[in-house]
């Protein structure tokens, strides 16, 4: 009887595991997804705040690639990475690029969400 609870025991913890990281996970993208719509509305504006956006957006990505790189392949994210290191170099250059990069990020991330959702 001891080894039903402790496999009963093991299987609610695995679980209650994989719900707080789709938590977590569904936590941060919808954070990287506003920060993504600031930086591309204060761009359209041509605010002077429009680097730090950047910035900020660029620092929560590091923070996100420390967690998501725990349960993720390092393709996907260092492909968003790569993406958040054009950001700043295409707004500077006023390039059309930016707002497509931005697209990318938002939909890589959502990607990464999506494939870690078991029953979809």
């Amino acid at each position: 009887m001891k080894r039903v609870k402790v496999c009963i025991g093991i299987l609610v913890t695995i679980v209650l595991l994989g719900i707080g990281w789709l938590l977590l996970l569904s936590h941060k993208n919808n954070e990287l997804s506003v920060l993504i719509d600031n930086a591309i509305e204060l761009a359209e504006q041509g605010s002077d705040e429009t680097g730090d956006a950047i910035v900020e957006l660029c620092e929560y990505w590091r923070d996100f690639y420390a967690v998501a790189s725990m349960f993720e392949s390092s393709k996907n994210l260092d492909d968003i990475s790569n993406s958040a290191a054009k950001l700043a170099p295409l707004y500077e250059k006023d390039s059309e690029e930016f707002y497509s990069e931005c697209e990318t990020i938002r939909l890589a991330a959502a990607r990464i969400l999506k494939s870690n959702i078991p029953w979809k």
